[in-house]
């Protein structure tokens, strides 16, 4: 019994050192080298290409080596050297496979099981496994410019299953990139692999291009690692694109894999500021933006620290003659001291443009009392430009291009449809070449109107029950080159808009203004000349009695 006990143990010995049946659930995967050597290489010396363990130069370096993988960079997971709990453990226990695929394809460098930190690649996609359509999913972002689409490549990728092919033959750098995101302020070190011909550089999109690396030729079948490393100063939020730029392509052309950026911590990550502070991670505190303040010794001595944490002028110093018209006994700013002290604001101004005059209370040209530069200057009585005197006028001024805008003249005429009706003369666009009266407006809902006028006389009553808007055009009319600035005066209760049309087309759309008060309002718009049939067309809305309906007054258009 003894001799038989001698013999099978030696039977079961024999089998482990010969490794076993090539189909048994314990066996290393078919074409690695023995975990448990950690030199050999089984038969040929090849691992298969389906065994998932072939390294990405093609053989050059076999999996054992114990150097670098592409997913780890520090350790090789399939060498058979180190287990996951430090040895304790044969790797043909049957508990755990070395190749288990339980590695994530982002986890960076170290032990998954070791219980260090991860570094997070911040690049979605940068092993370009999903695919939407034509395009690798969250890549060819608005800045891409690269003129083939980018094709997919699935012939021995660097990791994963897929890499992506970048084709631009010509000497003129196309750009290839990720899709928008937000991006934490920081320094980033970026990676990735890159085979075939042609060369690439990097660089990155905010709210503008950052300068561009050198660029790296490439001309091999093997995949090489580049590396480019950026700074963001601040957070950028939702427009960040890294950028590959590419050019000379050809033969396989560019193909890029795992693309991974990685950002260094900083002391300041575990640090919460205010809005108006940013932590400095050299003393790991927060200290207030420029401009900013947490109390006033923040802030320039002639300062003061308000509420919002701003640093402002404080109450008896001054940055302009403005700031000290609130004592006239010293209204000049001495901007050396920032106090307020005896002279005369506009000693030593001159206004060149004669419809300017130096303000005494701020020693600044500004435009004189009914002086204009444009008839957007004219929000008083006199609401036209003239541009010879560069003062404001009346809407019959001869500068206003529009004829009868004050409504002041009217006369009975004959409308087509409706007969004799009493009008404002240069109105009501009798020349429309009108064949369906529908669009018009009724002319029984227009009125002369006298109770309340902006200017002159009389002003224009809209009465307009619908809600429905009907239009109401001047008469068509050549207006000169150049450019025109224009205004009308509404009041009253209801809602109004306004459009043109001419030989250069309709002007676009605009929203209505809605009307509730006795006061008029100004409406103010521009348009550019040098066109044919010009038409200014109203769109008067629903009216209410309570204000007597809606009145128009002063349209004018005067050349700038």
């Amino acid at each position: 019994m003894k001799l038989f006990r001698v013999c099978l143990t030696s039977l079961l010995v024999l089998a482990v050192a010969c490794g076993g049946d090539s189909d048994s659930p314990e066996a290393p995967d078919a074409g690695q080298s023995r975990p448990d050597s950690g030199t050999g290489t089984p038969d040929s010396g090849h691992p298969l290409p389906d065994s998932g363990t072939e390294t990405p130069d093609s053989g050059t370096e076999t999996p054992d080596s114990g150097t670098e993988t592409p997913d780890s960079g520090t350790e090789t997971p399939d060498s058979g050297t180190e287990t996951p709990d430090a040895g304790s453990e044969t790797p043909d226990s049957g508990t755990e496979t070395p190749d288990a695929g339980t590695e994530p394809t982002d986890a960076g460098s170290g032990n998954p099981d070791a219980g260090g930190p991860t570094e997070v690649n911040v690049i979605d996609n940068g092993g370009f496994e999903e695919w939407s359509g034509a395009l690798p999913a969250r890549w060819s972002g608005s800045t891409t410019n690269i003129e083939e689409v980018v094709r997919k490549v699935t012939t021995q990728p660097f990791e994963g299953v897929n890499a992506a092919q970048l084709i631009n033959t010509s000497a003129t750098h196309r750009r290839f990139t990720t899709v928008a995101k937000s991006m934490a302020a920081g320094r980033y070190s970026c990676t990735y692999q890159a085979r075939g011909t042609g060369d690439v550089r990097n660089a990155w999109f905010g709210t503008d291009y950052s300068s561009y690396s050198s660029y790296t030729s490439v001309d091999s079948r093997s995949w090489t690692q580049v590396s480019y490393n950026f700074n963001l100063a601040s957070s950028v939020f939702d427009t960040f694109e890294l950028i590959f730029s590419v050019r000379n392509t050809s033969g396989d052309h560019l193909l890029i894999d795992d693309v991974r950026c990685v950002r260094a911590p900083e002391p300041c990550d575990s640090v919460t500021c205010d809005a108006w502070a940013r932590c400095d991670n050299t003393t790991v505190t927060c200290k207030p933006l420029s401009g900013r303040c947490d109390d006033a010794t923040n802030c320039s001595e002639w300062q003061s620290c308000d509420a919002t944490h701003t640093c402002v002028t404080a109450e008896d110093r001054c940055t302009r003659h403005a700031d000290c018209a609130g004592t006239p006994a010293t209204p000049v700013c001495d901007t050396a001291s920032h106090l307020c002290i005896e002279g005369d604001p506009c000693a030593g101004v001159t206004c060149s443009n004669p419809a300017t005059s130096c303000n005494p209370s701020t020693g600044v040209c500004e435009l004189a009392e009914g002086a204009c530069f444009t008839t957007y200057d004219c929000r008083g009585a006199l609401p036209a430009c003239d541009p010879a005197t560069r003062r404001c006028v009346a809407a019959e001024h001869s500068a206003n291009i529009i004829r009868n805008g004050g409504f002041e003249n009217w006369s009975t005429r004959s409308i087509p449809y409706y007969g004799n009706n009493y009008v404002p003369d240069y109105w009501y666009g009798l020349d429309n070449g009108l064949t369906d009266p529908g669009s018009e407006i009724k002319p029984s809902r227009l009125a002369r109107y006298t109770s309340a006028v902006h200017g002159g006389s009389a002003a224009l009553q809209f009465v307009v029950p619908i809600q429905i808007a009907e239009r109401f055009t001047t008469e068509k009319f050549n207006v000169p080159v150049g450019n025109y600035s224009c205004s009308y005066r509404v009041r009253g209760h209801g809602s109004i808009r306004h459009r043109s049309y001419s030989s250069g087309g309709w002007s676009p759309q605009t929203d209505f203004v809605t009307v509730d008060s006795d006061e008029w309002q100004p409406v103010f718009f521009r348009f550019t000349g040098n066109v044919r049939d010009w038409r200014l067309f109203f769109y008067p809305s629903r009216s209410v009695a309570d204000r007597d309906h809606l009145q128009v007054d002063d349209v004018v258009c005067t050349k700038d």
